[in-house]
């Protein structure tokens, strides 16, 4: 028997050594290779303990050494909750509960947290972020609503009027503007 044949999956396939935000097309063996460890597991169960219990702020500070798996977390984190469609028609969040069945309260805590309606928007802050915008005192908040803009179909450039096409939505004639 060769080393190579203990490994449930091939040893010698491409794996990525960085997670990137923005990165559709490995979302798959990411979530299924993610490896919930005894910190991850503790971590997450706190996580979830808030998320679960929302008070009314919202956000998480995930903090760590670089390439301790913030990214990765993250990014794992947010398609699971928002238990977005893989492959066409295969929910993250069942591919990720399948790693919390020997664990019944974190998994019927992680339930509970993709039960919640989310929605995430993820991407590299510098690849959004305008080369004006880096040296501007509020630099990281335009970047976030030039994305949440771009996202909602308005102008990602122009805040007043992305602000213009959010309140004629509204109104209910935005699309008939458009």
């Amino acid at each position: 028997m060769l080393i190579k044949e203990l490994f449930k999956k091939r040893i010698d396939r491409p794996i990525e050594g960085v997670i990137k935000a923005d990165d559709d097309e490995h979302l798959f063996d990411e979530i299924e290779e993610y490896v919930i460890t005894n910190e991850i597991n503790q971590r997450l169960t706190e996580f979830l303990e808030y998320y679960n219990d929302y008070q009314g702020v919202n956000g998480a500070w995930i903090s760590g050494f670089f390439g301790s798996g913030k990214s990765h977390l993250l990014k794992i984190l947010s398609y699971v909750l928002e238990n977005r469609l893989l492959l066409g028609d295969l929910p993250a969040a069942e591919i990720f509960l399948e790693k919390l069945k020997d664990d019944a309260l974190l998994k019927g805590s992680m339930e509970k947290a993709i039960s919640i309606p989310s929605r995430s928007i993820l991407f590299n802050i510098d690849q959004k972020a305008d080369v004006v915008s880096k040296k501007q005192a509020d630099a990281v908040l335009s970047v976030f609503m030039k994305v949440f803009n771009e996202l909602r179909g308005y102008d990602p450039k122009i805040p007043h009027i992305a602000q213009f096409e959010h309140d004629m939505d509204r109104q209910g004639c935005y699309e008939e503007f458009k």
